[in-house]
């Protein structure tokens, strides 16, 4: 593994034990009771991104989803997309993600919510997939890419186990044309060592450089703007009883979720939902 991605990884579980994390998600569903589990409940905290569960339904909308499609969710986190896309239109999701305690919440989650014949996860590094050539017809990744410096060998990879004409949907955070300091921590990254945002152009060459054309490019920016103030707001935080991202990340994630807000509405980086398709034109 290189030394990016044990970077990333340990942000990402924050020093916690692979154990603690999935004790307590099992005594967050014993609290939830027996019965069926819905979306609703767990996308305080299984939602890793802004927007929310509502947000991830507007994405995965745009990949034109039908059942028969094999899907990839390429940094599947917690499992909250992967669940949602599987349960809403009925095809098959792997999820790939660095983190080996999101992957064991994510395969609890979905046996407990009787999705797991629909949903397959496993640990892998998306510089490397241990995956087969032309397997997926739809790649996805939602605030994943963040801290990886070699984007263009993450496209790669992604065109690589792509179907011919299948298509890579990304929704992410790009740095602003003019690339300003951000104020640290987010979400992902503690400091600005760890942390890479393309823009918008630097993107779409990647993109383009790695043999995926975009068809759809839809900047979210405000939208996600007006969720952070209607999320932030004391009544509707005191509203939500259910659990939140804080119980994976800590109390640090307090702190981050505000400098996101913050950098969004100061316009130091921007929220793009895109859609590519697999180049079959001969690559160099």
């Amino acid at each position: 593994m290189s030394d990016e991605s044990d970077v990333a990884r340990k942000h990402y579980e924050g020093g916690a034990k692979q154990q603690d994390l999935v004790t307590r998600v099992e005594q967050l569903l014993e609290a939830l009771g027996e019965g069926p589990i819905t979306s609703e409940q767990l996308a305080g905290f299984d939602q890793f991104h802004s927007g929310g569960l509502e947000t991830t339904a507007d994405f995965i909308d745009l990949l034109g989803l039908t059942p028969e499609m094999k899907v990839l969710d390429a940094g599947s986190g917690l499992g909250g997309p992967s669940r949602y896309t599987a349960e809403k239109y009925g095809c098959h999701v792997t999820g790939v993600d660095l983190t080996e305690s999101f992957v064991a919440v994510a395969k609890l989650l979905a046996a407990r919510t009787g999705m797991d014949n629909l949903l397959d996860y496993q640990v892998g590094n998306l510089l490397n997939l241990d995956l087969a050539d032309e397997q997926f017809d739809v790649v996805y990744t939602q605030h994943v890419v963040m801290n990886i410096a070699n984007r263009a060998q993450v496209y790669r990879e992604i065109r690589r186990v792509l179907k011919p004409g299948g298509k890579f949907g990304f929704f992410d955070v790009l740095a602003a044309e003019d690339s300003p300091a951000l104020s640290f921590p987010v979400p992902w990254a503690e400091t600005s060592e760890d942390s890479v945002l393309l823009t918008d152009m630097q993107t779409r060459e990647s993109l383009a450089d790695a043999g995926l054309t975009v068809e759809t490019w839809q900047d979210v920016t405000q939208e996600l703007i007006e969720w952070f103030n209607r999320f932030q707001k004391p009544s509707a935080q005191s509203a939500n009883q259910g659990p939140t991202l804080k119980l994976v990340m800590g109390d640090r994630f307090g702190k981050m979720a505000e400098n996101f807000a913050r950098n969004l509405r100061e316009n130091r980086i921007r929220l793009v939902m895109a859609v590519s398709v697999r180049d079959e034109s001969p690559r160099i």
